[in-house]
């Protein structure tokens, strides 16, 4: 492959080697290889159930920690996927020449029947309808049909309220009558609860460079207020994807796709990249939860179980780095026979490696790696990863979070152990990136390279292929000792549409 002196050039900007752009195009070509699920990872069987007595007895262990203690997440993605189906509907309802009710009868565009009768009751509505009213002589006395395209395109139009530009921790997703609150600042009033030391709570968010000055403004105009409401004090950072890390796009030939201005597509390579966001974090105990995965305040038991939940985690974390510390300091003291069984022992039974261990050394190799404790919901339906029990390729058995385009669906063994999965990934992860001597893990020596995967993206109304690295629950963290937890469904209230900002879960009843 002939490179043009602008590519290496493009390159150079974005601090990318020749040789990584390479390995990207052999990875196009060759493929990645699929895992070898050996069962899904079910109740007993790789996910803990909690009772009563051993909730209260972690998250006891949490609270009377005194870790330094950072909430990631996760927040570099822009609305426009939470309105992908609303700008369908502004293109294709117009052309239809049909009347609304007849155009909703589509399979497509039948979930925005309740959504249009609903539309009110969105937390953004009346700064909508406010400046349409104002603006449209006789909004009110519109026909249904026109009023709704109008409401739709104002909200999305960039030259209205353009929702779908902003990133997604900016949009509005709670009302609760006296204030309209962002993703973003619920974050805030969430790490309250459990991720304040000592009246101080570090928040870290990756967003998009082109969004920082956006945050900072959102975060000058909340701040004071958000720690007067919740008497906590925040530590606000941000951090954007190394373009180091970004990857090159191919066509369907596997040649690098120029774009119109005939420069080469070069592309963020998802979430997996964020290990090096990650990696740059100081702290002793590390909250992960998405942007779009935040509770309503006024949701009493929602509320107070998901972040009840998250200090049961982290209890757990806690429990187990302590005996994962003593383990490795006495097997490197005195490491008789009897240790190494308990140590074996522990591993298979408390952090689900399953190895023929040969000697003490390789005991502390694999005790010594990152600790992450990962809640699960029961799955009902929602798409991503689930967690399963693998084969990697040292012949060593472990936990790992999978997504459905790792598995190769063609083998009927695969298929059915899909199948069985009873569990799903809402990203609630506590990890522990610091060894037992208090030093930071590199936890990129803790990533598998090989688990990345490749998806169809549309440039420019071209269909591309696109690198993604391995995702930072998924490959990313691929050899870190692993603990699934089984949490209830009421923690996980993601909003992935704009739909879903309609669930009672989003929709407060009363002021706060």
């Amino acid at each position: 492959m002939k490179f043009l002196q602008q590519d290496l050039e493009q390159f150079k900007k974005h601090n990318l080697t020749e040789e990584k752009v390479m390995q990207d195009l052999k990875h196009f070509k060759n493929g990645f290889p699929n895992l070898e699920i050996v069962n899904p990872a079910t109740i007993g069987n790789g996910i803990f159930q909690l009772n009563n007595t051993k909730k209260e007895k972690f998250s006891n262990v949490f609270e009377k920690s005194n870790f330094k203690i950072l909430k990631f997440v996760p927040a570099s993605g822009a609305a426009s996927r939470m309105f992908k189906l609303l700008h369908c509907f502004l293109d294709e309802f117009p052309k239809s020449k049909q009347n609304l009710k007849s155009f909703l009868q589509s399979s497509e565009f039948k979930p925005l029947k309740d959504f249009f009768n609903d539309i009110n009751k969105l937390p953004f509505y009346d700064e909508i309808y406010d400046k349409l009213h104002s603006s449209v002589d006789n909004f009110d006395d519109l026909p249904k049909d026109e009023k709704i395209l109008r409401l739709v395109d104002e909200m999305l139009s960039t030259k209205a309220f353009g929702l779908s530009d902003l990133p997604k921790g900016l949009i509005v997703f709670h009302n609760y009558g006296k204030e309209k609150v962002t993703a973003f600042e619920e974050h805030f009033h969430e790490a309250s609860k459990y991720a304040a030391n000592n009246g101080l709570a570090n928040l870290h968010f990756t967003i998009s460079e082109d969004h920082l000055e956006k945050f900072k403004s959102a975060l000058e105009n909340i701040q004071s207020k958000v720690e007067r409401e919740t008497n906590t004090k925040f530590k606000v950072s941000f951090s954007f994807q190394n373009p180091a890390t970004d990857t090159i796009a191919v066509d369907f030939d596997n040649q690098p796709f120029r774009k119109s201005d005939g420069k080469l597509l070069l592309r963020p390579a998802g979430h997996g990249a964020l290990i090096e966001n990650l990696n740059n974090i100081d702290a002793d105990l590390v909250f992960i939860k998405n942007i779009d995965n935040v509770s309503l305040r006024t949701n009493d038991k929602t509320d107070s179980e998901s972040n009840y939940y998250k200090k049961i985690l982290a209890g757990i974390l806690i429990n187990l780095q302590n005996k994962t510390f003593k383990f490795i300091r006495n097997l490197q003291d005195n490491p008789n026979e009897d240790l190494k069984e308990k140590a074996v022992d522990f591993l298979k039974n408390k952090l689900n490696v399953y190895s023929d261990f040969e000697n003490v050394d390789q005991i502390i190799s694999v005790l010594n790696r990152p600790i992450r404790v990962c809640g699960m919901v029961i799955n009902q339906g929602a798409p991503g990863g689930g967690p399963f029990w693998i084969k990697n390729n040292d012949g060593t058995i472990s936990l790992q979070i999978v997504e459905k385009s790792q598995i190769d669906l063609t083998r009927e063994s695969q298929q059915k152990h899909l199948s069985n999965s009873t569990h799903f990934n809402p990203v609630d992860i506590v990890c522990g990136i610091k060894n037992y001597k208090g030093e930071t893990f590199n936890l990129k020596e803790f990533v598998d390279p090989d688990k990345g995967f490749i998806a169809e993206k549309y440039i420019e109304g071209t269909a591309v292929k696109a690198l993604e690295l391995p995702g930072l629950w998924n490959g990313g963290m691929a050899f870190w000792n692993t603990v699934f937890v089984e949490v209830p469904a009421e923690t996980f209230n993601p909003v992935k549409t704009v739909l879903d900002l309609l669930k009672p879960e989003h929709q407060a009843k009363v002021d706060v």
